[in-house]
This record gives C-alpha cells, sequence and structure tokens, in this order.
C-alpha cells in the first residue's frame, strides 16, 4: 500500500536537480534566450520600415475618414532631432523580444515545469497559452477597431475647436502601445476569473451574484477608457467587456467543477 503511494507520488514529481544544476540550467536558457532575442532584433532592423508603416497605419486609417486629409500624407510631426531616430530603437526593441517569444516562452517553462506536479503542469500550460491568447486578441482588436475609431474622434473634436490636429510621433507611439497594453490586459479578465476559482480564491457564485455591480464597473471602465463623452461609443466598448465578463463566469464553474473532480 506504502509502495504504490510512493509510486503515484514520485510520478507526480520530475527528479529533484542539485541547485548547481538549476543554475547552470538557467544560464542556458539565458543565453538562448539572449540569442534569440539578438535574431529578432536584427530581423526588426533589417524589416524596420515595414513595422514602421504598422505603427502609423491606425493614424492613417483614421485621417482618411476626413476629405480635407486623405490627399495628404503626412499625419504625424516630430519635434526633436533624435525624434524618428528614438522611436524606430524603441520599435526595433519591442518587435525583436516579440519576434523571440516563442524561444525564451519555451525557456521558462522548461525552467519551471520540474517544481510543478504533473497535474499542475497541464493547468499551468493551458491557463498560460489562453493568456497569450486573449491578449492578442484584445491587442488586435484595439490596433483594428478602437484605436482608428479613438483617433478618428479625436480628429473631429480638434476641427470643432478650430485646431489642426498634427501630434508627434513620440506622443502618438505612447498612445498607440498604451492602447495595446490596456486592451491586451482587459482581456485576460476570463482567464484570471477561472483562474481564481480554480485555485479556490473566488467561487463561482460571487460573480453571478455580483453581476449588477460587475455591468456598472464595466460601464464605469468603458468610460474611462474611451477618449469620447457620447454613450454610444461607451456601449461599443462596454459590450465586449460585458462578453468577457460573461465568458468569465462560464469558465470560472467549469475549472471550479474541474478542480472539484482532481481534488475528489
Amino acid at each position: 500500500m506504502s509502495d504504490s503511494k510512493e509510486t503515484s507520488a514520485s510520478s507526480d514529481h520530475v527528479p529533484v536537480a542539485s541547485f548547481s544544476e538549476h543554475l547552470m540550467e538557467l544560464r542556458k536558457g539565458l543565453i538562448r534566450s539572449l540569442l534569440a532575442c539578438l535574431v529578432g532584433w536584427i530581423i526588426a532592423y533589417w524589416k524596420s520600415a515595414d513595422f514602421f508603416k504598422v505603427l502609423i497605419h491606425p493614424v492613417q486609417q483614421a485621417y482618411a475618414y476626413f476629405p480635407q486629409f486623405s490627399s495628404q500624407h503626412v499625419f504625424l510631426q516630430t519635434l526633436e532631432p533624435i525624434e524618428v531616430f528614438m522611436i524606430n530603437l524603441r520599435l526595433i526593441f519591442l518587435v525583436g523580444i516579440l519576434l523571440a517569444s516563442p524561444v525564451w516562452i519555451r525557456e521558462i517553462w522548461v525552467f519551471a515545469s520540474p517544481g510543478l506536479k504533473s497535474h499542475e503542469r497541464g493547468v499551468v500550460f493551458w491557463i498560460f497559452t489562453a493568456g497569450m491568447f486573449f491578449f492578442l486578441l484584445g491587442a488586435s482588436g484595439a490596433y483594428f477597431f478602437i484605436i482608428p475609431v479613438a483617433l478618428r474622434f479625436l480628429i473631429q473634436y480638434n476641427i470643432g475647436y478650430h485646431l489642426l490636429p498634427r501630434w508627434s510621433l513620440g506622443k502618438y507611439f505612447d498612445f498607440l502601445i498604451s492602447f495595446l497594453l490596456a486592451f491586451g490586459c482587459v482581456c485576460e479578465l476570463p482567464l484570471i476569473m477561472a483562474a481564481l476559482s480554480f485555485f479556490g480564491l473566488v467561487p463561482p457564485t460571487f460573480y453571478s451574484s455580483k453581476r449588477k455591480i460587475a455591468i456598472l464597473g464595466i460601464f464605469i471602465l468603458a468610460a474611462f477608457l474611451t477618449p469620447t463623452g457620447d454613450p454610444v461609443t461607451q456601449t461599443i466598448l462596454a459590450i465586449p467587456l460585458l462578453i468577457l465578463f460573461e465568458l468569465g463566469i462560464q469558465l470560472s464553474f467549469l475549472a471550479f467543477r474541474h478542480r472539484k473532480t482532481m481534488v475528489g
């Protein structure tokens, strides 16, 4: 009886490595990750002109909506001599890390997974994979839909005050990155809710019982995230957030039931 318990317990763990072996594996993982980032930076530098076009595409799309700007090709301006150079460096740095992400994410997993039990490795793997999916989903939605709409409103707002909307490249870059990160993180909501229920921190019934408060909070968050003051635009943003919240409730119930089967 004790032998079977020992066998099942040993199957849940990878053989324990020494501290020096852990350090050596960490060193190798860091070197491989840095080499992958170096390759990514080289590719990003080689294709920097194409990535720069991707960077300014939302603002071009927003300006094209207005006939008085449709024939112009200059939508942004620089306020410092090295502004374009510094923005290109930041863009190359971010794109290089993104291109190398499959390598350094794998290295993180290889280093951390031996410390997890077999069933924990499966759960953490799927949580991590779903997290990347939801983040990319939110960032893509912001890039293709939310940011052009927000920029279009801001251009119209400037025109309403008889001002010529000409923004600096650096300010636009910060605006774009902040929106991408914000909406990418917001789309992590279902995953966070499911993870809290799986680990027994928040029961799924708590989410469903607080649905009315959550709806109010989502509309307040939508009003905070959008630069517009009209309720139509806030509702357009709030609807995906409501869908994410409802999806989070369903996922939390599934995660909670899965946890009960594992414990049982």
